[in-house]
């Protein structure tokens, strides 16, 4: 009896975050589709319109997040210089880890595709998430991110001295954030 009742323990602490993805109760701010496995949203056709049917996203239920959601899991800030070349700053950004948001979403060990609301996109590989472990910023020096400067979300890696490295993810630093497809 005795070895049950630790083997029960370690089954019970394993389990993700949350045993069901809730419904978000506020604005979408960011939505992963593709290869997920936890759904909050319904499926989307190609004729469905808005942003997404602008970006022509397409996918049969995906999760998404609002602030409360997102503000809701560990919060990672991330300070690097930003801004355009000539006008730099040190900005100080703040949110889930993206390994954290993929986790919930049913898509540890996939590739995300973060995708910009004009349709930018880039590719990020789970051994990359996992390594430098960029957050989900959905703050700014504390405050908000909103559309118009870098929000309502943007992806932010750590600082690296490795020249090579840094223009990788430079490229792979999506703000203005809307959709994560997943592979």
């Amino acid at each position: 009896m005795r070895l049950a009742l630790p083997l029960a323990f370690v089954l019970t602490s394993a389990a993700p975050l949350w045993a069901e993805m809730p419904a978000p109760q506020g604005h979408v701010l960011l939505t992963l589709g593709g290869a997920v496995t936890e759904t909050n949203l319904p499926a989307r056709g190609e004729n469905d319109g808005g942003l997404l049917g602008f970006l022509e996203v397409q996918h049969s239920g995906a999760a998404g997040f609002d602030a409360t959601m997102l503000d809701g899991l560990e919060q990672v800030e991330i300070t690097i210089p930003y801004g355009p070349e000539d006008n730099q700053r040190d900005i100080a950004f703040s949110g889930p880890r993206l390994s954290d948001l993929m986790t919930m979403a049913g898509a540890e060990g996939k590739t995300a595709k973060p995708m910009a609301m004009d349709g930018y996109q880039s590719e990020i590989t789970w051994d990359s998430i996992a390594a430098h472990q960029p957050i989900v910023a959905t703050h700014a020096d504390g405050a908000p991110m909103g559309i118009g400067g870098y929000g309502p979300t943007m992806i932010v890696f750590p600082p690296t001295d490795d020249e090579d490295l840094a223009s990788e993810q430079a490229g792979q630093q999506v703000w203005a954030l809307a959709y994560i497809g997943i592979e």
